[in-house]
């Protein structure tokens, strides 16, 4: 989406902005600005924050007519000029260099904007102006990217998400946004919350989604794994997906979802835009904040409201509270389900959901929850590291045991004496242990 859409958003936005960071607009300011060493690896950056301070204090019209398209880029080749003239910046870069960095910095990602259309990285998280990681087919390493000062580096972090249709500021200091354009979940804190600097945490999904065969030849399952997955799209069954943040979760779930039948129709609750499947049968839909206007929308009411939508699936992008508790109710129902948790292992997947329905519950024992769930969900898959550590085969809930029957399907686990129908044998399951 743009990143502004009118003249009068893009007015209240400014104004947050200067609000939030103690900018105080002073058309007539002729200072100098102390140019940055030449050789400076940040001198351009630094350069580009105060020409975009400046094209955002004299002339935020321009800019949204820019979004909008009702503008050319030529006016704000003129308006670029006549800054670094005005305020006599020392630039060495050629103008085009500068005109895309710029534009960047107005309409896109800035520094960041070569990781954000790198297609291999996932996750952008920065800690300070200089302490940036990205995450690359599930490894973290260290990123060169540099902001020229802490002033330049909270400035940008505060424009993401007011851009974005965010707010924030001292009273409300975290605010998280999407980005469906790029693609991009972003997570932003600022001081007094982040104690030293603000904090950005950018989780980034591919334009073009990976099926099972290029995770595949990305290492994260191997090919009888791959069409295990496969039958289980096609035969109906419900998946549920495990792991800790940037383990692969969602990226196997869109992979999964692009398995299945084409025609199937398929709800999918999110609290932010991650999954963007291509099947054209899918119901997306998103939660409405209370900052939003109106009467909010949680996932627990996608869920309970898509009981109505002659909906053959529900696919929640990630179970982080009380809409546990509707996901294993639309389980039991008869439909298949989908979901994404965090969790620790495979085996602490079913005492954690169990936990993040409990407040939801009145009349469901957590006895009878265990049942539905033991007879509803089918598989669970868990994720370290863009890998698949575990798969599992729930069997069922032993009442009198008070424990879940399962199987394991991991074909280094293969023992010839095993159940025919998994090559695997069957293992007790006990909730707390």
């Amino acid at each position: 989406m743009l990143l502004v859409e009118s003249y009068e958003q893009l007015i209240e936005q400014v104004a947050l902005w200067r609000e939030s960071s103690g900018q105080k607009p002073d058309a007539g300011e002729t200072d100098r600005v102390d140019p940055v060493p030449a050789d400076s690896p940040d001198r351009v950056s630094d350069t580009i924050v105060t020409v975009c301070h400046h094209v955002l204090d004299q002339e935020p019209e321009l800019v949204a007519r820019l979004a909008s398209g009702q503008a050319d880029s030529h006016e704000l080749k003129s308006l670029v000029s006549h800054i670094i003239e005005h305020h006599h910046l020392m630039v060495d870069e050629s103008q085009p260099v500068l005109l895309r960095q710029v534009n960047d910095f107005l309409f896109g990602y800035g520094p960041l904007q070569s990781l954000v259309d790198d297609e291999a990285v996932s996750d952008i998280d920065g800690t300070g102006p200089s302490e940036f990681t990205v995450t690359r087919e599930g490894r973290r390493e260290r990123s060169k990217l540099r902001f020229p000062d802490e002033k330049a580096y909270d400035t940008f972090c505060r424009l993401v998400i007011i851009r974005n249709g965010g707010m924030i500021n001292e009273n409300d200091s975290h605010c998280r946004v999407a980005d469906s354009q790029y693609r991009l979940r972003i997570n932003v804190t600022i001081p007094p919350r982040s104690v030293n600097f603000a904090t950005i945490s950018i989780r980034k999904h591919r334009q073009k989604a990976l099926d099972l065969d290029d995770l595949c030849e990305l290492g994260m399952l191997d090919r009888p794994m791959a069409d295990q997955l496969r039958r289980i799209a096609s035969e109906g069954q419900s998946l549920l997906l495990t792991g800790r943040g940037a383990a692969g979760k969602t990226t196997l779930l869109r992979a999964f979802i692009a398995a299945m039948p084409p025609l199937e129709r398929v709800l999918i609750a999110e609290s932010d835009s991650e999954i963007y499947p291509d099947k054209p049968s899918c119901l997306v839909q998103r939660i409405k904040k209370p900052h939003e206007g109106g009467r909010p929308v949680s996932l627990r009411d996608l869920v309970a409201d898509g009981l109505t939508m002659s909906l053959e699936t529900y696919c929640i992008g990630e179970i982080v509270g009380e809409e546990a508790l509707e996901f294993i109710r639309a389980a039991f129902s008869g439909h298949r389900c989908l979901a994404t948790l965090h969790a620790d292992s495979a085996a602490d997947a079913m005492d954690r959901l169990i936990a993040l329905a409990a407040p939801a519950m009145r009349s469901e024992s957590e006895r009878l929850l265990r049942r539905m769930l033991g007879r509803s969900l089918d598989y669970i898959v868990h994720l370290e590291s863009f890998k698949i550590r575990d798969f599992i085969r729930i069997r069922g809930y032993h009442e009198g045991r008070e424990h879940y029957e399962w199987q394991s399907l991991l074909p280094e686990k293969e023992d010839p004496a095993a159940d025919s129908a998994t090559g695997q044998p069957a293992v007790a399951l006990v909730p707390g242990t």
